[in-house]
């Protein structure tokens, strides 16, 4: 197997055979993702969010949410089609069920836009469209 430079920016050593990083970068990688895991966990409202989301009402809600928007409304703003597979909650709503329930408070975005969006919400403390 042939082995390829490490891609974290600045290195130039070679990374871990069927991987992209050298093990030193790799460890880096992962102990930030550690970090930033246990730092969106120690939210107050982390796993009040996480119970609703596990509820099976949800899973049955948010689907027929996307079947009734396929799109998602971020790429459909610039003019781009994109199937949604998301529902977002435009405002967060941090664990409050009457937010969280609140149909009114949802989008279909496609999963690129979700994870850019609640990115920025978590780490940045950024609101708003994706």
């Amino acid at each position: 197997m042939r082995r390829k430079l490490c891609c974290a920016p600045g290195c130039e050593d070679l990374a871990e055979p069927g991987g992209a990083r050298c093990a030193d970068c790799q460890a880096e990688q992962d102990a930030r993702r550690a970090d930033q895991r246990a730092a969106a966990q120690a939210t107050p409202h982390a796993s009040a969010a996480r119970a609703l989301y596990a509820d099976p009402r949800w899973r049955r809600a948010a689907a027929s949410f996307l079947k009734r928007h396929p799109v998602c409304a971020d790429c459909a703003s610039l003019g781009r089609i994109e199937a949604a597979t998301d529902v977002d909650h435009i405002e967060p709503h941090k664990g409050d069920r009457a937010l969280f329930w609140d149909r009114s408070n949802w989008q279909a975005l496609c999963h690129s836009c979700h994870s850019r969006k609640t990115a920025r919400e978590v780490w940045h403390g950024g609101t708003g469209g994706a």
